[in-house]
């Protein structure tokens, strides 16, 4: 199988993952009422990094700007994340939405190219983050 299928699928795992623990998590409902919409992200998110990285040959900052600019066309323009446009709020929740897509983009990539050891303490970091804005979003909904 080609890296880039692999990254593909991959990356489609962690979006479905970490888009329904970090957005919509218990709130099973919520999440169904949005289909199939939120899929074009799911599967055009690692499609469009796929091409970027294993056909562009993205990588360091090309890559990097890439992925800023992917986040802020969904979380801005498609998903109308008020969190990350809200002072001061904004202050916290910008570079977490960074460690969210950095995880969602980087951590595939690494498992397909074999580089995860090499970047093993970013990995963790992002997953920390990830799983921290789980539990929080799982308890607002929770509350909420």
């Amino acid at each position: 199988m080609s890296k880039f299928i692999k990254y593909f699928l991959l990356g489609t795992l962690f979006w479905v993952i970490v888009d329904y623990t970090t957005v919509f998590n218990p709130d099973f409902p919520r999440w169904v009422a949005h289909m199939p919409l939120v899929w074009v992200f799911y599967l055009g998110y690692p499609l469009l990094f796929a091409w970027l990285i294993y056909k562009q040959n993205f990588a360091g900052k090309k890559l990097f700007f890439s992925m800023i600019i992917a986040t802020v066309f969904c979380e801005l323009i498609a998903f109308q994340n008020t969190l990350l446009y809200t002072f001061p709020i904004m202050l916290i929740m910008i570079p977490l939405a960074v460690c969210i897509y950095t995880l969602i983009t980087y951590v595939p990539m690494w498992l397909v190219n074999g580089k995860l050891k090499q970047h093993w303490r970013l990995s963790l970091f992002l997953t920390i983050v990830w799983l921290l804005i789980a539990f929080l979003n799982y308890k607002t909904n929770i509350a909420g």
